[in-house]
């Protein structure tokens, strides 16, 4: 309804013939969504202008609903009183006229007159007028950011007619501007419109910037698991022609942290062990950094903690300097930020909470920007919630929520929601409303391929259950994290599900023996795989059921 009455002004022959069109095609979002009866209407009215006034009205149709006067006298080549002049019989005809309380603007009476104007326009004449439209703004707003994104636009338009490197170069920047206000979907358009002009032109320079951008807001987005391998492949590839070898590897991390996120953990150990083997001798310490870091991410996935905090130890914390540092390079600005989470997180399900909050602490003072701490309020969640800390779990989901609350960082805004629910339900607040609110993120998240934390979720959800004392609920939640460990082999979060297991066995009125055995079997895979966390909480529930701890 919103798009109607603003497409329409509310006008009542356009807002009956749009409504029939949204009923019989469902979708009035597009520009060329225009009825065949408004178009028609439309066309009877500017069939009576002359060609000087028609050729302005096409012109102020591709500038937008408001048009202002001076650019379109520009693109028309005119001094600005005889494109008034010109305009005379528009404004008759009730199609443009001057915007009330701003003598410097005009405004289409109805975004379909504008629209059914724009749609009428040969494609010729079209992409001949978007580069002047785009030469008009930039010769007299160029300076103006809000501009950077119209210009693009109008490039991107104008086709074969732009220069391409001018146009990639316009869409580079449109993309950045749009990811800096979390505009992410606008920015992957402008971004893979960049990448497709620049390859097609030979732009090896401009389509290595375009896909690096590219694969920074994806990640920003829907994870890196949302980039197609493809891209990053041929990123990988163009870097290396360039001799950029350090933005090779960000792209081959990228792919690495692609697998991982959908747990394709077969191709991830592929290429963690041949990326460790080529660095390990390497003369460059934060090349060997990054190669002992992707085998610590894999070893982490597969749940050898122990074999993962050894890694991670070895790689002398040199991902995590100056992370703030790289706030103009935002794929390896992001790289460094994930490497930073991953190295709290590792800490931490080794046992040393101690070591993983000095870490947070860097990863939260490394930028201000929603994005920078919606990732660290989700790793510091994650953390809080494997160890079963509520309230730390609960202050860093709000701030992260607050942070985005339009959503727009999916990837990690779905592991804030649920935790906070999580948080909730363990501290009493609604546990069964929280545990289904939970049970309804991931039902969505399902929606598309398995991500990363999925066993981990079902597990947190089982624990909700337990909150809401409902065990047969928690049973088939816990069900649920056990087959997904064993259809994807995702394994860090094993040792709490054992752990839950011998919750719900109490919950469920077992035996104190059967449920101190379970918690025993717990204490004991946590601390062969060295998951310290897990093994110390076990360990806890062992003492709690009259048990001794080695």
């Amino acid at each position: 309804m919103r798009s109607i009455h603003a497409r329409t002004a509310g006008n009542p022959f356009f807002v009956r013939e749009l409504s029939r069109l949204l009923a019989a095609a469902g979708d009035i979002s597009r520009d060329t969504a225009v009825p065949s009866t408004v178009r028609d209407v439309v066309r009877d009215r500017v069939s009576h202008l002359d060609d000087e006034a028609h050729d302005l009205l096409q012109a102020a149709a591709l500038i937008g609903r408001d048009v202002d006067l001076g650019l379109l006298a520009r693109v028309a080549g005119l001094d600005t009183q005889t494109c008034l002049d010109r305009l005379e019989p528009v404004d008759r005809l009730g199609l443009l006229g001057p915007t009330p309380g701003n003598p410097f603007s005009l405004r289409f009476t109805h975004d379909l007159v504008r629209e059914s104007v724009a749609t009428a326009t040969s494609p010729h004449r079209m992409v001949r007028l978007h580069l002047r439209v785009a030469d008009a703004l930039e010769a007299t707003e160029s300076g103006v950011e809000s501009v950077a994104e119209r210009v693009a636009h109008h490039l991107w338009a104008a086709g074969p007619l732009a220069d391409p490197s001018r146009t990639a170069s316009a869409l580079i920047g449109a993309g950045r501007r749009a990811a800096a206000k979390s505009a992410l979907e606008a920015a992957e358009q402008h971004l893979r419109s960049a990448t497709q002009v620049a390859r097609s032109a030979g732009l090896a320079e401009l389509e290595l910037s375009a896909l690096s951008q590219l694969t920074a807001v994806i990640a920003m987005g829907p994870g890196y698991v949302g980039s197609a391998t493809d891209l990053l492949e041929r990123a990988e590839h163009l870097a290396r022609e360039l001799g950029r070898e350090e933005e090779a590897v960000n792209f081959l991390l990228s792919r690495l942290a692609a697998y991982c996120q959908g747990m394709r953990l077969d191709r991830a150990k592929r290429l963690a062990r041949q990326f460790l083997e080529r660095t390990e001798a390497s003369a460059d310490p934060v090349l060997r950094a990054y190669g002992l870091h992707a085998w610590a991410i894999y070893q982490w996935a597969i749940g050898e903690i122990g074999s993962a905090f050894e890694y991670q130890r070895r790689s002398d914390r040199t991902l995590l300097e100056d992370i703030a540092g790289y706030s103009g390079v935002p794929l390896r600005r992001d790289l460094h930020l994930i490497a930073a989470g991953m190295h709290a997180e590792i800490s931490a399900l080794h046992g040393d909470l101690d070591a993983a909050r000095p870490v947070l602490d860097t990863l939260e003072a490394a930028g201000s920007d929603p994005y920078a701490i919606t990732l660290w309020a989700t790793f510091a969640s994650v953390i809080a919630a494997l160890a079963g800390d509520p309230a730390w779990a609960l202050r860093a989901t709000e701030r992260g929520i607050a942070e985005d609350p339009g959503f727009s960082f999916a990837f990690f805004g779905e592991h804030l929601r649920i935790i906070r629910c999580w948080a909730r339900a363990v501290t009493g607040l609604d546990p069964a409303g929280a545990a289904a609110e939970a049970e309804t993120l991931l039902t969505a998240m399902l929606l598309g391929p398995p991500l990363t934390g999925l066993a981990t979720w079902y597990g947190l959800i089982s624990e909700m259950w337990l909150a809401a004392g409902r065990p047969d609920a928690a049973a088939v939640a816990l069900d649920h994290a056990d087959r997904v460990v064993e259809t994807y082999g995702e394994r860090y979060a094993e040792g709490l599900l054992f752990l839950l297991r011998a919750r719900l066995l109490m919950a469920g009125g077992a035996r104190v023996e059967v449920a101190r055995a379970a918690a025993e079997r717990a204490r004991a895979l946590s601390a062969e795989r060295g998951a310290h966390l897990f093994t110390r909480r076990a360990e806890q529930l062992v003492r709690e059921l009259g048990g001794p701890v080695p």
